[in-house]
């Protein structure tokens, strides 16, 4: 009796790798400015509640702390995989403000994303704090947390493996993110694109204005005003996304199993 608890201790303690590390990367919850005490206390509690129906009981091939040790390790590449899945969906929003900034001419205006550790465009930031409200008010959160759940009744607590498969599914993934960056920037970019042409024109009519000066102020009111404008596709096009992405994340945690 007392190896069997032992048992469903050392599942348990598998399980909490798992979405803790999941947890710990995932959009909203894997923010740094949430502590990591909080990220633990989440891995912990969604663990608890996801015991009664994950089957915490470990494959006979795990005995001793080596092993146990090899298949902590897998379970936090597993989780990693869940919530670098979930992250992948908000780049695209990111990269499509970066696209935008520069034609705006934020090229030398970055600032520091505490998340990253790295500079970012402003313009992105701020796209990617705009998807990040969609993505809150269409409850992907929870979604993100029942495909987590799903996984361990996908990938039984022990028996997750990184197969081929994965990096297929990862390539095509992000080729979607470069198609979705471009829908979403598409509409600011042809009306920066119309406005550049528009003072072509009027520098060729009026030489002796510095058109080169005068532009930047415009091309950032217009800017702006082009994202007013489109916010509405813009939400579209990341709603749609999302209910794509939500079926990916369960595509490549099934390319994890045995």
């Amino acid at each position: 009796m007392l190896g069997y608890d032992w048992n469903i201790i050392e599942g348990f303690l598998l399980a909490f790798v798992r979405g803790a590390t999941a947890i710990s990367i995932m959009p909203v919850f894997g923010y740094n400015a949430v502590p990591m005490q909080t990220k633990v206390a989440i891995g912990f509690v969604l663990a608890i509640a996801l015991a009664p129906t994950a089957g915490m009981h470990l494959p006979a091939t795990i005995i001793g702390p080596l092993p146990f040790i090899g298949a902590a390790a897998a379970e936090a590449a597993v989780g990693l995989v869940i919530g670098a899945t979930a992250a992948l969906m908000m780049i695209g929003a990111e990269f499509a403000g970066t696209l935008v900034g520069l034609q705006m001419g934020f090229s030398s205006a970055n600032i520091m994303d505490p998340q990253l550790e790295q500079e970012v465009s402003i313009i992105g930031r701020f796209e990617y704090l705009l998807a990040l409200i969609v993505f809150l008010s269409l409850d992907m959160h929870h979604l993100m947390l029942a495909a987590l759940g799903e996984s361990y009744n996908i990938v039984p607590v022990g028996t997750g493996v990184l197969g081929v498969k994965l990096p297929l599914m990862y390539g095509r993934m992000t080729a979607e993110l470069f198609v979705v960056a471009v829908k979403l920037a598409a509409p600011v970019l042809a009306i920066l694109m119309m406005t550049e042409l528009a003072l072509g024109f009027v520098a060729r009519a009026m030489p002796q204005m510095n058109v080169f000066a005068d532009s930047f102020p415009v091309k950032i009111g217009v800017g702006f005003m082009a994202m007013a404008v489109t916010f509405p596709l813009f939400v579209y096009v990341l709603s749609k996304t999302f209910d794509k992405y939500g079926g990916f994340i369960i595509q490549v945690i099934r390319t994890m199993t045995p």
